[in-house]
């Protein structure tokens, strides 16, 4: 059986100018390729100690990803969680609703007031922003929980809530009692 040319990626150096694998051969060759060098490079990281993030509570992706998500999960169980590498937005809520949701730990400095810093980089993908604030990253202890319309903050570089002007977010905070048993939860197992 002779395959037609169209089935065939181009090869300059060859004599007919086509490869000689077909594209659907040489597709496959590629996918298992690229899973079985992933397969081995998580082995490899494994064995040199890297942690996954579930298991490196110090990787800092551990609060804003694997904690959020699973709080995510319990507060909204109708939202959709997109994959941890999804470009502007983490969830869609039950309403069709983008949101970015952003997680920090409470900051001490000499000279200022305690704050919560959250970067947004001028995303303007998501509807709106749920800002988790936590106090420490051992006893993922909430102390405020706010959802901000995307066109609050999605100007900015940065938002720093601290404790002098937190009054001015009083009007986006949310009850977060639901967070809070879902935390309780994940720690007593």
């Amino acid at each position: 059986m002779v395959k037609d040319e169209s089935e065939f990626y181009k090869k300059h150096t060859s004599e007919d100018g086509l490869d000689t694998h077909c594209k659907d051969c040489k597709n496959e060759y590629y996918r298992n390729r690229r899973e079985s060098h992933n397969k081995c490079a998580r082995e490899y990281r494994y064995r040199r100690g890297a942690k996954s993030m579930s298991e490196n509570k110090d990787c800092t992706s551990y609060l804003g990803c694997y904690i959020n998500e699973r709080i995510l999960k319990h507060v909204m169980p109708s939202a959709i969680l997109m994959n941890n590498n999804n470009p502007g937005f983490d969830l869609v809520c039950g309403k069709g609703y983008l949101v970015d949701a952003k997680a920090s730990t409470v900051h001490y400095s000499k000279y200022q007031s305690p704050r919560w810093d959250f970067r947004i980089l001028k995303n303007k993908i998501p509807d709106y922003f749920l800002l988790v604030a936590y106090k420490d990253r051992t006893s993922l202890e909430i102390c405020h929980m706010w959802l901000i319309p995307g066109d609050e903050l999605n100007n900015k570089v940065q938002t720093t809530i601290s404790l002098s002007t937190i009054h001015k977010w009083d009007r986006y905070k949310i009850d977060h009692t639901a967070a809070l048993n879902c935390v309780n939860e994940m720690k007593s197992n």
